[in-house]
């Protein structure tokens, strides 16, 4: 069998893909520059045996694994998807169990991964030789782009209050006021985000405010209120002020 020349792409492709380290994965965007259709050819062949350099995930989208003592590592969902949605344009942020666990919210690890993406997405395979595809859900949203993924995720807790696993209402808030309080969110891009929300979502922001001493942050989002609409949320232990809000 001939050696491919130094100068052809699937030396080009190899080269790359053994520099890049293991744990990666890759697709054809990774090789702008060299002709896509000879990318393809190459990635296909480096995926050929278990022997093989690559390990093919869904179509375009290849895994190099680590050896170690147990096996090979196998690729993550997460990060497929997001590697997926980002070569294909689709902006993305993470929300359900999962975001809610990276907030600290609550302990538990949910095998299922929910993002809300800025259009609808017609294919969500993210590979079935490796994930159940049932495991990924993606929300149409179009308030995702600007958005910080833990901003977002906050939000989304406040409407799913009473439906975050292993946490009261009165946790998730307690939670969401101490990240507030050492900075990892910031209660002024909470306050101007929540005006697209729901009122509850709005009241609840507010009173968070409030209750922190940021009236004047919050202020904007009480003349949005119908004071004869009330909510029952039974968090008056951690936010003495919500009657103020209209909650209960």
């Amino acid at each position: 069998m001939r050696k491919p020349s130094t100068n052809s792409t699937a030396t080009k492709v190899r080269k790359r893909i053994e520099e890049g380290g293991v744990d990666r994965l890759w697709s054809y965007p990774d090789f702008r520059g060299l002709p896509t259709l000879a990318v393809a050819a190459a990635l296909s062949r480096l995926s050929n045996g278990p022997d093989s350099l690559l390990r093919r995930v869904r179509k375009g989208v290849y895994y190099v694994p680590k050896k170690t003592r147990f096996g090979e590592t196998k690729p993550e969902l997460d990060r497929v998807m997001a590697h997926m949605l980002r070569h294909r344009g689709i902006a993305y942020s993470p929300t359900g169990t999962a975001a809610y666990n990276g907030l600290g919210l609550t302990t538990q690890v949910s095998p299922r991964i929910t993002y809300r993406v800025n259009r609808p997405v017609r294919s969500v395979d993210p590979g079935r030789k490796f994930f159940n595809v049932k495991a990924v859900t993606l929300q149409p949203s179009y308030e995702v782009e600007g958005l910080a993924s833990s901003e977002l995720a906050t939000l989304d807790a406040l409407k799913d209050l009473h439906r975050i696993p292993d946490a009261t209402p009165a946790d998730t808030i307690g939670r969401i006021m101490d990240l507030i309080r050492s900075r990892q969110l910031s209660l002024k891009r909470l306050a101007r985000l929540a005006r697209h929300e729901s009122p509850r979502v709005r009241a609840l922001i507010g009173a968070i405010g409030s209750h922190m001493g940021a009236e004047k942050t919050v202020a904007g989002l009480k003349k949005t209120l119908n004071p004869l609409t009330t909510f029952d949320l039974n968090i008056g232990a951690v936010l003495p002020n919500a009657a103020d809000w209209y909650i209960r």
